[in-house]
């Protein structure tokens, strides 16, 4: 049952193709003229097959990679290949959930989690006179020891578990900002300012890399399922991961998709949202619509008014898979 994927992949590559007795399979590559370049005519695109039911595919023309592995699910860029190779839409979900079904059989320590490229992003400092909440001179009522430490309290956030900082640098209004690090593999590479004042804009003053997908650092190996959101804060509220922005870029969701688990997009009930919901439906995730959503513009605010377990709970409630339901969703809500 393993090797059902895989087997799969084979069947359906070019019929002129050459395979050499280290098992690597050579055809004219099929992404090429989908990335910008002429149509391969020289056998750059490769193969290769694994006794574990793993199959890797390497453009040596465009450098298009992607692969799959037994306990994974497919991820975007593989089930753009198989688009590639001919295979219609009900055949790749068919796949789609034989991933999930192969994903029960395998052992989660066996699996190798790897983004479909290496992905890095250098490394930006914090501000230099910055202040970590643990060393805020806390007095007997804690959150009233920084106006950033009581709008974290507000905002229900585990400060336990996730970490701020201040500044009193007024450029930018940092003074008047809680700043949350990005980290990426252990490394801090940048952050976003938040504004605890309202008549403070805008909103957020960010300085990290590009592309990036926040708190993706903290999402434990057994969880079997991980929530998108827009917002940093909404992500803290729930553990899960914000692409701080109202879409998905592909980056983004090889970063997300290397998680190895079911994804759940929350979109903000406002215009912007509806493009979260688009991309929830270009890369074949799942898409909540709980019902909060009636009352809080997102997950933060559902998360103060009723709680971290109910919010969760309504989340896994309201899911949608189907890419018709979900646009049916989008349409009445956001048009």
């Amino acid at each position: 049952m393993l090797t059902i994927i895989q087997d799969f992949v084979k069947q359906h590559l070019p019929a002129k193709k050459k395979t050499t007795p280290s098992g690597w399979t050579s055809f004219n590559a099929v992404c090429c003229v989908h990335n910008g370049e002429t149509p391969d005519t020289r056998g750059r695109g490769g193969l290769t097959a694994n006794q574990d039911g793993s199959v890797s595919y390497h453009c040596f023309n465009c450098n298009f990679k992607t692969s799959y592995q037994p306990g994974r699910h497919l991820t975007f860029k593989f089930r753009k290949f198989l688009k590639w190779l001919s295979v219609d839409d009900s055949e790749i979900k068919r796949l789609v959930i034989e991933a999930i079904r192969v994903r029960e059989l395998v052992n989660p320590e066996e699996v190798k989690i790897e983004q479909e490229e290496k992905i890095e992003f250098k490394s930006r400092d914090l501000p230099e006179d910055r202040i970590s909440f643990n060393n805020l001179n806390l007095k007997n009522n804690a959150k009233d020891a920084h106006p950033a430490l009581e709008y974290c309290y507000d905002r229900k956030i585990d400060l336990e578990k996730y970490e701020f900082y201040v500044t009193k640098q007024q450029q930018y209004n940092l003074h008047k900002r809680v700043i949350v690090p990005m980290i990426w593999q252990g490394k801090t590479i940048g952050y976003t300012a938040r504004a605890i004042e309202d008549n403070v804009k805008p909103k957020y003053h960010s300085h990290y890399e590009p592309n990036f997908v926040f708190n993706i650092n903290n999402q434990e190996k057994d969880w079997k399922f991980v929530i998108v959101s827009e917002g940093p804060f909404d992500a803290m509220s729930v553990d899960g991961v914000a692409v701080l922005n109202n879409e998905v870029n592909e980056t983004q969701a090889d970063i997300i998709e290397s998680l190895g688990r079911e994804v759940i997009v929350v979109a903000d009930r406002d215009r912007a949202g509806s493009k979260m919901l688009n991309s929830a439906m270009e890369y074949g995730w799942s898409a909540s619509f709980p019902v909060w959503q009636e009352t809080c513009k997102d997950i933060n605010e559902a998360v103060v008014k009723y709680g971290k377990l109910f919010v969760l709970k309504a989340i896994l409630d309201a899911k949608e898979t189907s890419k018709l339901k979900i646009e049916l969703m989008r349409k009445k809500l956001y048009n």
